[in-house]
């Protein structure tokens, strides 16, 4: 196999292994983790890997920006929580934590290990959305959460399959018809509003639409 010139990018493929493809400096990278020769090589070749074998990322870091500053503009809004799903982020994609977002982390720990700090990680990483102050709190909004998700895929899924339907409520019809959900069509079109407005800030602008403003689309189509 001819050598890959330096700085060019060689189509990858699934299992691909990039310990094939790293430099001298990226080899002793390795050895102290894997993680990093990765990413060292990912910056030089445009090609990114994941920690586990045989994971390739496709996002550029450009739109890796961008869906780190959706959970940037919901912490500096107050959503305390949003610094640890801007974490997890960075753990699936291999990417080092942009500055505003260690700085962050750092401090909110800071404040829950000094003395007279807040004395519970329910209340250094919390939210509006998700209330922590008590179990059961806890659990019935994770809960929605959890319902809500399964319910906007469905709802979206109909609306899309079935293209003789204008509006959202005949979407709600459908869909709690078609099993036991265990809530009521104005709850569930809380949750599937509440989970197309979080949906909404992941996407470019020309994609965000709620479910409701593509059945109206549709309508006067």
């Amino acid at each position: 196999m001819k050598a890959v010139p330096e700085g060019v990018a060689m189509i990858p493929y699934f299992g691909d292994d990039p310990n094939r493809r790293y430099n001298d400096e990226e080899k002793e990278l390795n050895i102290l983790d894997s993680g990093w020769a990765k990413f060292a090589l990912g910056l030089r070749i445009g090609i990114r890997y994941g920690h586990k074998q045989g994971q390739v990322h496709l996002r550029s870091l450009a739109d890796m920006k961008s869906a780190l500053d959706v959970w940037r503009v919901r912490f500096e809004g107050g959503d305390t929580l949003a610094l640890l799903q801007a974490i997890q982020v960075c753990a699936e994609e291999n990417l080092p934590l942009p500055s505003w977002l260690a700085v962050a982390f750092s401090e909110a720990m800071n404040d829950f290990l000094k003395p007279g700090g807040k004395h519970s990680l329910d209340l250094v990483f919390c939210s509006p959305t998700l209330p922590t102050n008590t179990p059961s709190k806890a659990a019935a909004a994770k809960q929605d959460w959890v319902l809500g998700g399964q319910l906007w895929h469905d709802c979206w899924q109909y609306a899309i399959d079935h293209e003789e339907v204008f509006s959202l409520d005949a979407v709600l019809d459908s869909v709690l018809a078609s099993k036991s959900w265990g809530v009521k069509k104005r709850k569930a079109r809380d949750l599937v509003t509440r989970v197309d407005e979080s949906q909404a800030q992941h996407l470019h602008k020309r994609e965000k639409q709620p479910l409701a403003r593509f059945l109206e689309k549709r309508r006067k189509a």
